[in-house]
């Protein structure tokens, strides 16, 4: 059996979410970064399980969405701020720490926990490894994640003008290094 440490400066976590609603066209479409991750897999020939940890106050707004394209100028600090300030008081209320556990028997295909302090989702995750050198993995992949899977109540805006659409894409870019 094989473990490895998630590199942290040398991964990313994106969530994406959308607006949607009459007026969705005055809302924002956001990515979100996570900028404190950690976590370790464990290989055993193709099988292998992993644990990532998303430190909540570390989630930051990188910008909206136009389309696929970051726009990372589009938002005011104030903006940014109070978004960030919402996710971690209102959305993820009394989350600290998001824990997903994933498994699989293959590199390509993950079974997948996601935990929060509201309840926890399971899904399915596409995903594509590769050798970096020196050991090290590299693990690319996305996947959908319901909020309402997860407990967490609605997000609309004022008088429901518009809402956040329920499933977020989520992306990984992550590498992985033997441990010691």
């Amino acid at each position: 059996m094989n473990e490895l440490h998630l590199d942290p400066a040398a991964s990313r976590l994106v969530v994406r979410t959308r607006a949607i609603g009459m007026l969705a066209r005055l809302a924002h479409d956001l990515e979100i970064t996570a900028a404190r991750l950690r976590g370790r897999a464990r290989l055993d020939g193709a099988s292998w399980t992993a644990e990532l940890e998303v430190d909540v106050a570390g989630l930051r707004v990188a910008g909206i969405l136009r389309g696929d394209r970051l726009d990372p100028d589009a938002l005011s600090a104030g903006d940014r701020r109070e978004i960030e300030r919402r996710m971690r008081e209102e959305v993820l209320r009394g989350t600290e720490v998001v824990a997903v556990r994933a498994s699989g028997a293959t590199r390509d295909r993950a079974e997948v926990r996601v935990q929060v302090a509201s309840g926890s989702a399971a899904l399915t995750a596409r995903l594509s490894s590769h050798d970096r050198g020196d050991g090290a993995v590299g693990v690319v992949g996305g996947c959908q994640l319901s909020l309402s899977a997860l407990g967490v109540p609605e997000i609309k805006g004022p008088l429901g003008a518009f809402r956040v659409r329920d499933e977020l894409e989520i992306l990984v870019d992550l590498t992985l290094r033997p441990a010691g």
